[in-house]
């Protein structure tokens, strides 16, 4: 107990300096934006000043609808991200399992995760029209390669000890997989989950850029067809909070269910 209360009181005292840290280039940002603005005194149809920027927030909460288009993209990401989990967790446990299925899935996963997300927009509006559905659908392609990979490299690190161990205390081989293999990966796997809803985020904005009549990125696109320069920007700092947000959750869950994982990470027994 004595341990964990040092920890705890250790995290606390640093918490002041990390924020500051962290804090720290967004204040550098907004110097060189105040003088790129004031002192260079670029256009602000190109960079709009600081200063008029809480007030376009506020209109855009309050007159324009901006909301709804947040909460929209929000269900959008949730709904992609969790098809994307659903069917590359197994797909690559398996993979880095079995060796045989590594070699069976892998080079088509290898192949088609080059090709670039926007490219199958045009499909994906052809095939499952302009609504949400095929918005969720770039964003499973946008997520679903990469990720099976990043769980095929997790699941491939848990050592052959553990599968030893659990054969000669008597585990059958049909459950090393569940009972072996998922508990040892899961904390790897779930940090690929925290990557993965970054790119989930990214991915949304390029669904909504094309066909799209709601949606952050489709607000975007109106703002730039009628050259408000300081929504876009706002906008873009929206979606820059509500993925750093969804990061700290991830990051929050991680602590809370593999704290062991956590000590192991940090250095700390």
């Amino acid at each position: 107990m004595s341990g964990a209360s040092s920890s705890l009181t250790t995290l606390r005292s640093r918490w002041p300096v990390q924020f500051l840290l962290g804090f720290l280039p967004f204040t550098l940002v907004a110097v060189i934006w105040t003088f790129l603005v004031h002192g260079v005194k670029i256009s602000p149809v190109f960079l709009p000043p600081l200063e008029v920027m809480p007030g376009v927030v506020w209109r855009m909460f309050a007159e324009e609808g901006i909301a709804r288009d947040m909460l929209v993209s929000i269900y959008r990401v949730i709904c992609g991200f969790l098809l994307a989990v659903a069917v590359a967790t197994p797909l690559g446990m398996l993979m880095g399992y079995s060796l045989w299925t590594s070699r069976l899935f892998g080079p088509i996963m290898g192949f088609i995760r080059y090709m670039p997300v926007p490219v199958f927009i045009p499909l994906t509006i052809l095939w499952f029209q302009s609504g949400d559905k095929q918005k969720m659908v770039v964003i499973f392609l946008g997520a679903f390669f990469q990720l099976v990979l990043m769980i095929e490299d997790a699941a491939r690190a848990v050592p052959k000890d553990y599968y030893e161990a659990a054969i000669m205390h008597g585990a059958p081989k049909r459950h090393l997989l569940l009972r072996v293999l998922w508990p040892a990966a899961l904390p790897q796997i779930f940090d690929s989950y925290r990557i993965c809803i970054g790119w989930a985020w990214t991915y949304l904005v390029v669904a909504e850029i094309v066909g799209a009549n709601t949606g952050v990125g489709y607000y975007i696109i109106k703002a730039q067809r009628y050259l408000m320069i300081p929504q876009i920007f706002a906008a873009m700092v929206l979606i820059g909070l509500l993925g750093m947000l969804t990061d700290l959750l991830f990051a929050a869950a991680h602590g809370r269910l593999f704290p062991w994982a956590e000590r192991a990470s940090t250095g700390r027994e």
